[in-house]
This record gives C-alpha cells, sequence and structure tokens, in this order.
C-alpha cells in the first residue's frame, strides 16, 4: 500500500513537505501528481478510474485550497479513502478550504485534517495508520 498526494495546483507542493518528510522517515512508499479539479478535470477522473481498475490499495490525500473542490471529487471517483488536506490562502487563508472539506454531504465519505502547519504531517500520519491496518 502507498500514500498518493494529490495536488489541485503545484503551488501547495510546498505546504506539503512536512508530509513528505514523514512519509520519508516511516519508510512509506507515496507518490504525488498535480490533478486540478477545476483545470483538468478529465485526467483527474482518467487517473482515479486506472487507479480504481489497477486494485491498487492506497490512501489518497486531496491537497487543495479556496474553493477546495478536489477532495469531493476525489471521493466520488474512487472507493479509496480520502483525506482532504486545507491549504492556507487566498483572502480567508484556507478557511475556504477547510469548511468545503468538512461540510461535505452525505455520502461523500472524505475525512479533513486542520488548517496548520502541522496539518500535511497530521494527514501522513493518519494515511499512515490506515495502511498499517491493512497490512
Amino acid at each position: 500500500m502507498k500514500v498518493i498526494m494529490i495536488y489541485g495546483s503545484a503551488n501547495d507542493k510546498p505546504f506539503m513537505e512536512p508530509a513528505r518528510e514523514y512519509l520519508n522517515t516511516e519508510a512509506v512508499t507515496f507518490e504525488e501528481h498535480v490533478l486540478s479539479a477545476h483545470r483538468n478535470l478529465s485526467e483527474l477522473i482518467d487517473f482515479l478510474g486506472e487507479l480504481e481498475k489497477s486494485g491498487e490499495k492506497a490512501v489518497i490525500l486531496a491537497i487543495a485550497g479556496l474553493a477546495a473542490a478536489l477532495p469531493g471529487v476525489v471521493v466520488m471517483k474512487t472507493s479509496l479513502p480520502v483525506i482532504g488536506v486545507p491549504v492556507p490562502g487566498g483572502p480567508l487563508n484556507g478557511i475556504d478550504a477547510l469548511l468545503s472539506i468538512s461540510q461535505l454531504p452525505g455520502g461523500v465519505p472524505a475525512t479533513t485534517v486542520g488548517l496548520h502547519k502541522k496539518a500535511p504531517a497530521n494527514a501522513a500520519m493518519a494515511a499512515h495508520r490506515i495502511i498499517q491496518l491493512a497490512q
């Protein structure tokens, strides 16, 4: 099993450095992709479809700011666990992203982490614990 980090924007990659550090320290396999729910939705859906077809097991971290549509789209297109990671930024400093992820409607089971500089590491730790349950 592995962790798949999907970014809504390449600009969000530096924010996730604590997650990469944790995953590397714990020797957790991970991969990263930039696939926006707004700018390249068809590529995102194709990627998730291929992932589902492969039967590969993973925990997905969906990293997004502002409207943060990414976690909701990802969770609707895969049966894998999804952890939304809100990115601080924009006029509301990430509050909009946090609310977008944490207030997803019923039947859209994405979880989320807080909105602070330790959130990326928390997301990686949570994903790691989920992976450990499956081993």
